[in-house]
């Protein structure tokens, strides 16, 4: 997360919550990047072959250098300038920098970016079998699934539409296998001209349907046009604008006022990635004269590692300006969409899924802490985990904020995802929400629950009964764990050893 504070030195008008610990002067933000890439890429260097390669590890490492290039461009013309670096820039959220500081094993950096949506580059491996990708997409999705990673990767996959219906199936296959969505390039699969075709709407229908957001590689304003009518299309066929598409790079022809029509589709998303410079304000301002609901359709993305840092510094910074607050009258809610809120809305928390007959059970309980308890209770709760993982009982661990029954960010709210064996199905053996809510009058507590069973049943009905058609997306998720945390009698925890002992109870 990153941590700012005005210029004037007062509080902002913002309904963004603040870390207890930070002071009232500093807004706290959660950040995904929607838009890296993992693996090997054959290119051409000077006239020879070469590779580019990229990993998790790297681009972590890229988001701490990322941080210093923010910090010193907000020092030079500190006149232009809104919101600048608090003391403690970086930092992760609060259970997950507990967990981090209780397990030496997982790399503690790059907090700049919470989050990362990851997919393939066209990998050298990508046509070794068919379905195309299968390779590389294994690769996302294995890396997604394994510590440290799984806490800050979300992994998206590839197919090559050209294939019909195997490119379908390889997508089923990689959503049971955990994807978070799909990546479509028609530049490198070859289908610039083919956008608006029944191979490419087939399987952006089989993406909608899975709950899959659709990000497309576009570089200019014919491709975006495309996408827009392709998006028509698939929603006629669907019967529901209840899908995401993302239009990578925002089209790059910034100065075209067609393009910024698009943006006003209900399932049309613009993300940010090699957007620098001049650019940057064009397409903000753009933005806000064009469309309605301007900053509920951009998504931050970096497009690391083909764009580096002047690029993610310039998009970034220019959200801290005075340009930015005054003239757009953006405000923290906005930067807090276009950095977070917007990609989470689109994105499924977590893929429940179980292979076998002996499917967790667990008690659905659930619990009321107090505040004045809740740090008792995050610490041995991670501890708890840490444990877990130190002993090598936890095959994977996975971190989500949940959104707020609006869908905005709610970064002190969360749900921890367990797996403790491998298999060839990924799979949850155990998920525990925690949400921090207002009780009647100024007190706050926390509503913990282990939803586990409740969320595999709700996963059965809808994929055998008569739901099955209804399309198990982020909003849908949103608002069943909203339901269950909130739908029965809570039972109260009332002392400071109940809260101490919880954890224990949560997870089996």
């Amino acid at each position: 997360m990153i941590f700012l504070e005005c210029a004037d030195k007062t509080q902002p008008d913002t309904d963004v919550q603040n870390e207890s610990n930070i002071s009232k002067r500093s807004v706290g933000f959660y950040v995904v990047d929607a838009h890296t890439h993992i693996g090997k890429e054959e290119v051409l260097e000077y006239g020879r072959k070469a590779y580019r390669t990229n990993s998790p590890k790297t681009t972590l490492d890229f988001y701490q250098r990322l941080q210093f290039e923010i910090i010193g461009a907000t020092r030079i013309n500190s006149d232009k300038f809104y919101l600048f670096p608090a003391e403690s820039f970086t930092k992760p959220p609060v259970f997950l920098g507990l967990l981090v500081e209780n397990t030496p094993d997982i790399r503690s950096l790059g907090w700049t970016i919470d989050k990362f949506v990851s997919f393939p580059f066209n990998d050298a491996t990508a046509y070794k079998t068919s379905p195309s990708f299968q390779i590389p997409n294994d690769r996302i999705l294995s890396r997604a699934a394994v510590l440290p990673y799984s806490l800050r990767m979300l992994g998206f996959v590839r197919v090559d539409p050209h294939e019909g219906e195997k490119a379908v199936e390889e997508l089923v296959r990689c959503s049971q296998l955990g994807a978070r969505g799909l990546k479509l390039h028609p530049i490198s699969q070859k289908f610039l001209d083919d956008v608006v075709s029944d191979n490419v709407k087939k399987v952006v229908i089989a993406a909608a349907r899975l709950g899959l957001p659709v990000l497309f590689d576009c570089r200019y304003y014919s491709t975006a046009e495309d996408i827009y009518r392709l998006t028509q299309e698939v929603r006629e066929e669907l019967g529901s604008s209840d899908f995401a598409v993302i239009i990578g790079h925002s089209g790059m022809e910034y100065t075209r006022d067609e393009l910024y029509e698009f943006f006003k589709d209900p399932s049309v998303y613009a993300e940010t990635s090699g957007l620098r410079g001049y650019d940057v304000p064009l397409f903000f301002k753009r933005m806000k004269n064009i469309v309605p609901n301007w900053s509920s359709k951009i998504i931050f993305g970096t497009d690391y590692n083909y764009f580096s840092i002047p690029q993610a510094t310039d998009f970034l910074t220019y959200l801290f300006t005075k340009e930015f607050h005054e003239e757009l009258e953006g405000g923290p809610e906005d930067i807090q969409r276009i950095l977070a809120g917007n990609i989470l809305s689109i994105i499924k928390p977590f893929r429940v899924l179980y292979p076998g007959e002996n499917k967790p059970v667990a008690d659905g309980i659930v619990y009321n802490v107090n505040i004045e308890y809740a740090d008792i209770f995050l610490k041995n709760l991670s501890e708890k985990v840490s444990s877990l993982i130190k002993s090598k009982k936890l095959a994977y661990v996975t971190y989500d904020i949940l959104l707020s029954s609006e869908f905005e960010v709610d970064f002190e709210s969360l749900a921890i995802c367990l797996s403790r064996e491998k298999l060839t199905t990924p799979h949850i053996d155990e998920i525990i929400l925690i949400a921090k809510r207002k009780a009647g009058g100024e007190g706050e507590y926390l509503s913990i629950c282990n939803a586990t069973a409740k969320l595999l049943q709700i996963e059965e009905d809808i994929s055998e009964g008569e739901q099955q058609e209804t399309i198990l997306n982020a909003k849908l998720y949103t608002k069943l764990l909203h339901e269950i945390l909130f739908s029965s009698e809570p039972k109260e925890i009332k002392t400071r050893e109940e809260a101490e002992k919880l954890p224990k109870s949560l997870i089996k």
